[in-house]
């Protein structure tokens, strides 16, 4: 599965790419909260050009970098795979929907919970991208 051109690909190694990109989860449930259409179409304008938003870094020996270079790997292999990273994703994306639906519904408790929640298991993933990466980099 091509989701990013190499190009892409080598401009959101860049440490501020990730980072800022995890930052910026926290604001989704806002604007929809105060269904505020606007500010989510800038957010979500945000996510789609961020990887193209910052150089190539100096060096990738950092942990955002090789979470992201372990994604490419992984999502290169163009199949759903059933493995721990994939199970990782599922409940992301399930708190991640809990989220919009309980921000959209002002349920302030669920929507800030499964927020942290949606994150928790995104940074996992993220980790585990990364050991798949130096996995696959020391072969």
């Amino acid at each position: 599965m091509k989701i990013f051109s190499e190009r892409i690909w080598k401009r959101h190694t860049n440490p501020l790419s990730g980072w800022t990109r995890v930052m910026a989860f926290f604001l989704i449930p806002i604007p929809i909260w105060y269904q505020s259409w606007y500010y989510l179409i800038l957010l979500l304008v945000f996510f789609a050009i961020n990887p193209i938003l910052f150089p190539e870094p100096k060096s990738k020996n950092n942990w955002m970098s090789k979470s992201i270079l372990g994604e490419e790997l992984w999502t290169k292999k163009g199949v759903i795979q059933k493995d721990f990273p994939t199970v990782l994703n599922l409940f992301n994306g399930l708190f991640f929907f809990v989220m919009i639906y309980a921000a959209f519904n002002s349920l302030l408790e669920v929507a800030v919970f499964s927020t942290i929640l949606s994150s928790v298991f995104k940074l996992w993933y993220l980790d585990r991208m990364v050991l798949y990466y130096e996995k696959i980099d020391i072969k």
